[in-house]
């Protein structure tokens, strides 16, 4: 997709914890900040055209025509099954939301709504990229070299070789610089030697070495932190555990943080003369900044927020998400995906 041409969001204004007094204010900036960017609110039209009168007061109505209502008549409950979601989910504001992106309405979808349901409905009414067995999530994590992807973060718990290859040959299309040098890969495992880990690691492994990516064998835990790799390649129950240890020590250590420089008047002392550096520190590693992990393998772009996601964090949700449009990332991964099945059938 061209940088000329505009973008058009679905936004499932009811995902998340917040819902409309969250989502409506982060379309609102997000549109402000990107004059290219339109916005499918989905939601209960009620609702969303009180939020909407609100916080186009606040931000000013040259905007207003850039936030268009979508209806929805119910709202898919946050721990709904597959199922459920399937037999009930029709005409609920994550499925209206889909279905803008589906049937051609809207370059993107995103909601910070039930993970399951999102898998489903983007399966379902999105579909999966020719060759591609499971989409998979993928999100950022701070490292001391930058920031290291991975991926899967929860969509596929019990994965085969075959799986952790497709995630592997995903993210390196995802994550590839605009310098063209491709990224480095890494397969999360108990450690680095080539006998380590259980017999679906190892395979893959084999099948990374000989793939053409820049692979750089097994990585542990501490090296995604150490930033050893670009892409860190692994099921979705282990890149959950990270993703949310991750989450809570920083929680922990900012917390912990704040109350050590303010238990004594040389400790305050010393947080104000540290302020520059320890701000510039806090805000590169906070969770807000990094929120937003697309769903790929799909034939559109999909992008999960974090379910407690305020109204920063999905403002830079929205963005991630008009960015992938505009790197054109599923059809480079289903261009990927192809020229290696092409390799192993010659």
């Amino acid at each position: 997709m061209s940088q000329a041409q505009p973008t058009i969001l679905a936004l499932d204004a009811h995902g998340g914890d917040f819902g409309p007094p969250v989502t409506v204010a982060a379309a609102v900036d997000a549109v402000a900040a990107d004059p290219g960017l339109t916005i499918h609110l989905v939601g209960l039209p009620e609702q969303l055209e009180e939020q909407i009168a609100v916080c186009v007061a606040e931000a000013g109505t040259e905007h207003r025509e850039r936030l268009q209502l979508v209806p929805a008549d119910k709202v898919i409950a946050g721990d709904a099954r597959p199922v459920a979601v399937l037999r009930k989910g029709e005409g609920s504001s994550l499925w209206n939301a889909m279905r803008e992106l589906a049937e051609g309405r809207a370059h993107a979808c995103v909601s910070a709504g039930n993970t399951v349901a999102m898998m489903t409905l983007g399966v379902k009414l999105v579909g999966t990229l020719a060759g591609i067995r499971r989409p998979a999530l993928m999100s950022q994590i701070p490292s001391s070299r930058g920031m290291t992807s991975m991926l899967d973060l929860g969509a596929n718990l019990n994965v085969d070789a075959d799986q952790l290859f497709q995630f592997a040959l995903m993210g390196a299309v995802a994550c590839a610089s605009d310098t063209g040098k491709p990224p480095s890969i890494g397969l999360l495992n108990v450690g680095h030697e080539d006998s380590k880990g259980h017999s679906v690691v190892r395979e893959a492994h084999e099948r990374l070495k000989g793939s053409g990516l820049d692979y750089r064998g097994f990585i542990e835990g501490h090296d995604i932190f150490a930033g050893k790799v670009d892409v860190a390649v692994c099921d979705g129950f282990a890149g959950n555990l990270i993703l949310k240890s991750s989450e809570g020590l920083a929680g922990m250590l900012f917390g912990e943080l704040k109350r050590t420089l303010g238990s004594s008047f040389r400790a305050r002392l010393g947080g104000w003369l540290a302020r520059p550096a320890l701000t510039t520190m806090l805000e590169r590693l906070d969770p807000a900044k990094h929120n937003g992990a697309p769903l790929l393998g799909l034939r559109g772009v999909v992008v999960k927020s974090h379910g407690g996601a305020g109204r920063f964090a999905l403002f830079q949700a929205l963005l991630e998400a008009s960015r992938e449009v505009q790197r054109n990332v599923p059809e480079r991964i289903e261009k990927m995906i192809r020229s290696h099945q092409a390799e192993a059938e010659s």
